[in-house]
């Protein structure tokens, strides 16, 4: 199709919905408007007693809700669902006798129980759709990449297309249809204000009460703003409670969140030897701390063969990006280690002069003020003094500016030479060897079946690959929003973390 037809159908699309605006199919479900009148409850007892001992069973249990909302398919294929509600039960033992509302917990218990036995309605109203549609005319669109593969697993014997919202904007299938598995509230205003397709239908459960449409976020500002309406569809047995009108419930409500509690460190400036990071919740129960240094290695699986081993801007790091990262220490260095080896006999002489010019900043450093070095250096031309602090990093080879590394040396008091040149020796020895990792990873990338890495968030290199031992690939969960002081060597090095075992 050209580019000008591609156009023309989105142009089509955009007016049809904007006549004819989309569905909102609302199916009955009893077991999960069971398990979502306990959640409610328990989220009362939660704003009134404080998080303390509920706060397991809370996110396990906002966990399943989330499942339930967005993965309808059988038990058999629904493995999320069947183990979210097990750790429901196992929370709810957990706290037997700690908490004084047995009766909640008892009700949690059952409700899961019910949930897990269940076949979701939901799910049977999905394939019937798609059936009289046609499956080639129909695309399903998932609220994550999670559940998009369990959905495509599910749904694979007929012949229709499982995309997230992100890839159906990417590739414009020529459909005539749009499912959506969720609320419209989970997704992006652009999926019903500049639609792909010309019909668009929700499928929610019944006893989920927002059903309101997205507008985009310039609407209430625009002259003429079209507004998306809605046709409501109650399918079912809407015999269990019923879910509000929405107008209580936030989007934390049902999406699992990441407990960060308050920033633990003083509230000073970090030292020499210390950076301000935010803390990375990782796929395979890891974390980082992320520091605001200029870029940091990831894996982009939406790019062709050959181009998928990236450099990201690490203020660009979101959720769902997937970083690049070496098990123990970080890899600048490992690839310091690896580009003084590729100098050969120049290694020792090199390593020695960054030792030298690296422990008079730290000295000099401890004499100043950080605010007062960023001055003084500032004073000399130094474009990029607010880095000082991150130069007395061994892994970092000097400043990248050819004037601010002169302006630098001249300011410790060392001669230009031969520190500069042997900096600069190492720096391209430095680029050398991250150019030699980045096609290993590539070979190893382009012979590893990504569609596993997408399914359970992470993935080891180093299974039978020499080079890339200790490398992982692994998906953001959710960043901090606040930062805390912490040693600089232990900045982006992996460690284990549960944290965000109820965000995968």
């Amino acid at each position: 199709m050209s580019r000008i037809a591609e156009l023309n159908r989105r142009y089509a699309a955009a007016a049809s919905v904007a006549l004819n605006g989309v569905e909102v199919i609302a199916v009955g479900d009893p077991a999960g408007a069971r398990l979502n009148a306990a959640v409610r409850r328990l989220l009362l007892a939660v704003r009134d007693d404080g998080p303390g001992l509920w706060e397991d069973l809370l996110s396990a249990a906002k966990a399943l809700r989330w499942r339930l909302i967005t993965q309808p398919q059988p038990a058999r294929y629904n493995p999320a669902v069947v183990e979210m509600c097990e750790q429901v039960r196992r929370q709810v033992s957990r706290l037997r006798g700690a908490v004084a509302d047995e009766a909640l917990l008892d009700e949690l218990a059952t409700a899961a129980q019910a949930v897990g036995e269940t076949v979701p309605p939901l799910g049977a109203v999905l394939i019937r759709s798609i059936e009289e549609a046609g499956g080639s005319e129909c695309v399903v669109v998932a609220a994550s990449k999670p559940a998009q593969m369990a959905l495509a697993t599910w749904l694979r014997d007929l012949d229709t297309s499982v995309l997230t919202a992100g890839e159906l904007e990417r590739e414009q299938p020529d459909r005539s249809q749009a499912l959506v598995v969720g609320p419209p509230r989970f997704y992006r205003s652009s999926l019903v204000t500049a639609p792909i397709m010309s019909v668009i239908k929700f499928f929610v459960p019944a006893w989920f009460g927002d059903r309101s449409i997205p507008r985009s976020p310039i609407a209430a500002y625009a002259d003429g703003a079209i507004c998306i309406g809605a046709t409501v569809s109650i399918l079912g047995d809407t015999s269990g409670p019923v879910g509000e009108d929405g107008a209580d419930e936030v989007e934390e409500d049902f999406l699992p969140q990441p407990s960060w509690g308050g920033r633990r460190s003083a509230d000073r400036l970090p030292g020499a030897d210390e950076v301000a990071a935010r803390k990375v919740l990782l796929s395979g129960n890891l974390a980082i701390y992320l520091d605001d240094g200029d870029r940091i290695r990831a894996l982009d699986p939406t790019q062709p063969p050959g181009e998928r081993v990236v450099y990201t801007e690490v203020n660009a790091v979101r959720p769902g990006t997937y970083l690049l990262l070496r098990q123990g220490e970080t890899e600048r260095g490992a690839l310091y280690r690896t580009a003084l080896a590729l100098l050969s006999a120049k290694g020792p002489a090199v390593d020695a002069a960054q030792k030298a010019w690296k422990e008079a900043l730290a000295r000099r450093l401890e004499l100043i003020s950080y605010p007062e070095a960023v001055r003084e250096l500032r004073a000399r031309g130094v474009r990029t003094a607010d880095r000082v602090r991150a130069w007395t990093d061994p892994a970092l080879i000097r400043p990248n500016r050819d004037e601010d590394f002169d302006a630098l040396l001249s300011w410790l008091g060392i001669p230009i030479q031969p520190t500069f040149g042997l900096a600069t020796m190492l720096r391209r020895a430095h680029h050398q060897a991250s150019a030699n990792l980045r096609d290993q990873l590539e070979r190893a990338v382009s012979e590893a079946d990504l569609s596993a890495m997408e399914r359970d968030g992470h993935w080891r290199l180093d299974i039978g690959r020499e080079g890339v031992r200790g490398l992982i690939a692994t998906r953001v969960l959710a960043i901090s929003p606040h930062t805390e002081i912490v040693l600089r060597h232990d900045a982006r090095v992996p460690f284990e973390d549960r944290s965000g075992q109820w965000l995968e």
